[in-house]
């Protein structure tokens, strides 16, 4: 069986380094796995901060009864050319899927997308959920899908220990791309000793060291899957607040307790997340060490992730296998 993950070329997001991280499992366990960069023009895809991985690169997908192709559910389109391959369908992100998905629909003045085929029993695609909240979505849809989340590599995990027993100040970091209207609204209420600091423009090296530094990250955008700077931001020791959106809204994807999430629809969130912020500014450690469970979560997602690898492949390996016998005795 061999398996060939299409990944965007040059893309150094989240979303990518999963399909890394996946084809270096799927090496590790002794499968045939290569990369395929779309576009295919770049002599050398793979990016710097990904090389890591070691990921085995080909220009051309492997469209054969024994081969299985994964692209993530941006890719969905690249499904259309395949005849006799496997697909997979990796949702990493549900709410890129939807945007894509109406985007089309309107496009087309369709009342149902062109990547609805996704969820049609014909196509028989097989569907992967890196979160919790993906895999529901996707149950929601009538279909199954097997978890295959992903992990916050070994270099970040390092850095964030180093930094997490370092001097705290009284500093709310956030992400400005995500949930940027109700966070304006907390710091416009908020006491002016706090410092509110925008992750922007800067480093790995520099988000690190500002959430080293920072006593809350707040995070009241869409969550549309396991997202990095949550875990990260835990991992240096931050007091961690969300929304209950996407993967937020469940004890699985981003397990903290319920106290530190927040609909920011109620009326009176704003007061409650600010007392909040003022407890963790108060009494710090205490309230940090209630996110033990979720940092013990975070650095054990490596070894989760191979094995959910491993269980996914070896259930395609067998799939496969039973198809070449049927084809054998027909």
């Amino acid at each position: 069986m061999k398996v060939h993950v299409l990944c965007p070329a040059s893309s150094v997001t989240g979303g990518p380094e999963a399909l890394h991280q996946l084809v270096d499992a799927g090496q590790c366990l002794g499968y045939d796995m290569a990369m395929v960069y779309l576009p295919e023009d770049d002599p050398d895809p793979t990016p710097e901060v990904f090389k890591m991985y070691r990921p085995r690169v080909v220009r051309e997908v492997l469209d054969s009864p024994d081969s299985v192709v994964i692209v993530p559910e941006t890719g969905t389109l690249q499904f259309l050319s395949l005849r006799h391959a496997t697909r997979a369908l990796w949702w990493l992100s549900v709410e890129h899927f939807l945007m894509r998905s109406e985007a089309m629909r309107q496009q087309q003045g369709t009342a149902q997308s062109p990547m609805d085929f996704v969820f049609d029993p014909r196509f028989g695609v097989v569907h992967l959920a890196q979160s919790e909240y993906a895999r529901l979505w996707v149950e929601r849809k009538g279909a199954s899908a097997m978890m295959l989340t992903d992990y916050v590599r070994d270099e970040i995990v390092q850095r964030a220990r180093s930094l997490r027993s370092g001097a705290k100040e009284d500093i709310v970091a956030y992400n400005p791309k995500k949930g940027l209207e109700f966070t304006r609204q907390l710091m416009a209420l908020s006491p002016p000793q706090i410092r509110w600091v925008p992750i922007e423009n800067m480093s790995p090296a520099e988000v690190a060291q500002l959430l080293g530094r920072s006593k809350v990250y707040v995070d009241f955008g869409p969550h549309p899957g396991r997202d990095r700077i949550p875990r990260e931001a835990a991992l240096c020791g931050c007091v961690v607040i969300t929304n209950t959106q996407g993967s937020a809204g469940n004890a699985i994807d981003v397990p903290i307790p319920p106290r530190f999430k927040f609909d920011e629809r109620h009326p009176l969130t704003v007061p409650l997340v600010l007392q909040r912020i003022a407890e963790a500014m108060g009494d710090h450690a205490s309230l940090a060490a209630e996110m033990a469970p979720y940092r013990a979560a975070i650095e054990d997602q490596r070894r989760v992730f191979i094995e959910e690898a491993f269980v996914m492949l070896s259930t395609l390996e067998a799939e496969h296998a039973r198809n070449r016998l049927q084809r054998l005795a027909a």
